[in-house]
Parts: C-alpha cells; structure tokens; sequence
C-alpha cells in the first residue's frame, strides 16, 4: 500500500514537471528577488526556508552555490557559473533580515555566509590580479561570458551585507564572535570594496561613450547595468556617470513601443522589449522620484499582457 502511494506521488510529481515543460529549476538569483516579493507579502517564513534549507543543502564545499538546481535541491543541467549566484544569497539574507530584524537567522546562516564571502574574496582576487582561473562567469542572461558590470555590483553589495551582518552580531548579548576577528574581516572587506568600485570605474566607464559598458570584452549598453543603482547601491542614482548612462539606455534600448530591450542587438526574441527591462527602468526612475516615467512603463507593461493577463518575457 505505501510502495504503490510512493509511485502513485512521483507519478503526479513528474506530470506536474512535463506539464511545465521539464524547465523546473531554481536559479539561486532568481529565487532571491522571489524571496523579496515574498517578505513584501509577509511571507518571512517561507523566505527563511529558502535559506535556511534549500541554500544550505545546495552551497558547494568551496563555499559557492552553481547556476541552477532541480527545486529537490540537486544540481540541475550548467553550462557554466555566474558568480552573482554566490553573492546574491549573502545579499538576500542580510536584505531578509533587515524587515525581520531577526538575529537568530543572521547566526543560523553565519557559517554559510562566511563560506560564500571566502569564494567571492577569492574570485574578485584573481579579478584584481588579472587572473583568469576564476573571473570568468556568465552574466545573468546567461549569453555572454566575461566580466559584467551586473556581477561586480552584485559582489559589491555581498561584502556591504557581510558588513552588515557582523555589525548586527556583534550587537546581539549572546555573540561568539571574537571581537578581534570581526574587525579585521570588516576592515578587509571595506577595503576590497573600495578596490572593486576602483576597478569597475577604470575598466568599465567608456569616456568616449560617457557611459558604463555591460562588461570587458564589448562596449554594448545594457539594462542590466542598471544593477549598480537599483538594487545594489553601489552609485547614487543622480551621480554624473549614471545619468549619462540613462541617457544611452534611453538612446539604444528604449524602442518606439515605450518598451526596453535587455541589450543592443538582442535578437533573441526578434529585437521585441522585454518586460523586465521595462520594470527596471521603472524601478530607476521611482529612485530618482521621475514618477511619470515609472509610471508610463508599468502602463507599457500591463497593456502588453495577454488576453488572460499573463505576463511573457517579451512585450508585444
């Protein structure tokens, strides 16, 4: 009786896989800004299962976590890493604790974020020294190989929330922490980040252009770049160099629809905007209070729905 429910569930588990087009995979980025939807809906407890458990049980022994897992939490089909896979967990759980304020969290997952800071401190080691072992990771659309600027803020934004983390700590009554080496830690971290923010202006800042580029092997815009003011703050939104980068997102990726595309020449889905694109632009001119704008591409999306309301990656 128990042997044929057991066959009977997996049956019905792999109905629901084939019905999604066997595409059931979970990319630790993505499912970090799910997790933020979900605390927005007051959803902590799911948020904190994501990395209480799936985190945990997926974290290589290196201290990184690959590109994507089967949702049971095995490794699922890569074609390569992406570094920002790593540094978005440390992120996500410092954003998560930040609406729950909640330090037993921050000491349940202490140990897997030092893990993961390691790999990243090793990663933007060989960034820095021109090495070539561990630098090169695919960027979040998963086309292009290299160094992106995406990636570099999103690291950036790791060792701000690994700061961060240790500051709440080392508040906390009952901390383990030896004093000592929390503040030398912190101290090399902060140091790191003003070297990667050196680095990212030098190498990826076209003069000529007077704007970011996505990443070291082209000069292409793309909206991805967006990453350094929304959501990882590593520039202000004002700042002269990214308002000269607005103005050639504006100049290459917005299209005659009012729509965005990813990047120029992004044939992938005959050059159509896509709607992420869209929302991140609205989400860069909610923080520099552009309301009309913001407002003007969430219309552009929500009028590109289908006839059922469902959002596909691309607009019509």
């Amino acid at each position: 009786m128990h042997g044929t429910g057991g066959i009977s569930a997996a049956m019905e588990i792999d109905e629901e896989f084939s019905k999604c087009g066997r595409y059931a995979y979970c990319w630790p980025r993505d499912a970090v800004y799910i997790t933020k939807a979900e605390d927005y809906l007051k959803m902590e407890k799911e948020t904190e299962k994501f990395y209480k458990v799936f985190c945990k049980k997926t974290q290589s022994k290196n201290g990184m976590w690959e590109q994507r897992f089967f949702t049971d939490g095995t490794l699922a089909p890569c074609w390569g890493y992406q570094i920002d896979e790593t540094a978005s967990v440390i992120y996500g759980v410092y954003d998560h604790y930040t609406r729950t304020k909640d330090k037993k969290f921050l000491k349940d997952n202490l140990k897997m974020l030092e893990k993961a800071t390691s790999y990243l401190e090793k990663y933007v080691s060989d960034l820095l020294e021109e090495k070539n072992e561990l630098k090169v990771s695919y960027d979040l659309w998963e086309m292009h190989e290299g160094v992106s600027v995406y990636s570099i803020a999103c690291i950036f934004a790791a060792y701000n929330s690994m700061i961060r983390v240790y500051e709440a700590l080392e508040e906390s009554e009952d901390s383990r922490l030896k004093k000592e080496n929390v503040v030398k830690e912190k101290e090399r971290l902060r140091r790191s980040i003003s070297d990667i923010k050196k680095y990212l202006i030098n190498k990826f800042y076209d003069n000529d252009k007077k704007s970011f580029v996505r990443n070291e092997k082209d000069n292409k815009i793309d909206i991805s770049i967006l990453g350094l003011v929304t959501p990882f703050e590593m520039f202000s939104p004002n700042e002269k160099k990214i308002t000269n980068t607005i103005e050639r997102i504006n100049m290459t990726l917005r299209t005659y629809t009012g729509g965005y595309l990813r990047f120029e020449e992004d044939h992938y889905t005959q050059d159509r905007p896509w709607v992420i694109a869209t929302l991140w632009m609205a989400l860069y001119y909610i923080r520099v209070n552009d309301i009309r704008s913001a407002k003007e591409c969430f219309e552009f999306v929500v009028n590109s729905a289908t006839e059922a309301r469902i959002f596909s990656r691309t607009s019509r």
